[in-house]
């Protein structure tokens, strides 16, 4: 399974089925799905059985049976994934929906309470325990937002990023922080409702 870079994303994603768009000359050369893992599994410090490597695994192997063309194959393969994933989210406490496009080389430091329902996941982004992302429930919420954390971000324990914001890259979000606006690159925010802090 070969993976390649979205037009409108700036780390790799699953090709499509046969019949979705063809790769222009100017992208970059699909990475095998195998080496995304040796790479994730580099990212976890050569852990194999590290809860953070395993919830990564499962997310990359989920994405790939979604391209496998329709048919028994690809129902055996995503059903297995599904109960791989099922098994790291009550075991490990993690869970990554398959609609997330997550990154490359993404470490996931601890386990436990970790619900990571994100539009994107960039690279080179660090995540430790008990980190919610998801949509913003309540007044003026939007049904269906979910944050973008873009390439190097590092969201604390504890920290919650609801709705449709931006993490900017590089920036750190403190432990139990509450993100409702978008965090500019490279900024640090703390609090309940995140506040930047000056540098």
């Amino acid at each position: 399974m070969a993976i390649s870079d979205s037009s409108n994303s700036t780390h790799p994603v699953l090709k499509e089925p046969a019949g979705a768009d063809q790769a222009t000359e100017d992208d970059p050369p699909p990475m095998r799905l195998a080496d995304l893992l040796r790479e994730d599994l580099s990212t976890h410090d050569d852990h194999l059985l590290e809860p953070g490597f395993l919830a990564v695994a499962v997310h990359r192997l989920g994405r790939a049976a979604r391209c496998i063309e329709p048919g028994l194959k690809r129902a055996a393969a995503v059903g297995a994934c599904r109960a791989a994933a099922t098994t790291v989210d009550w075991v490990f406490g993690i869970q990554v929906p398959l609609s997330v496009d997550l990154g490359r080389r993404v470490r996931i430091w601890h386990h436990g309470c970790m619900v990571l329902n994100a539009r994107s996941i960039g690279d080179d982004v660090h995540l430790r325990h008990s980190t919610t992302l998801g949509p913003r429930f309540g007044a003026g919420a939007q049904t269906g937002d979910l944050p973008v954390i873009h390439d190097g971000a590092d969201i604390g324990s504890g920290a919650c990023v609801l709705g449709g914001v931006s993490v900017g890259e590089k920036a750190v979000v403190g432990a139990n922080t509450v993100v409702l606006r978008d965090v500019p690159g490279g900024a640090t925010v703390l609090g309940v409702p995140a506040r930047v802090m000056p540098t």
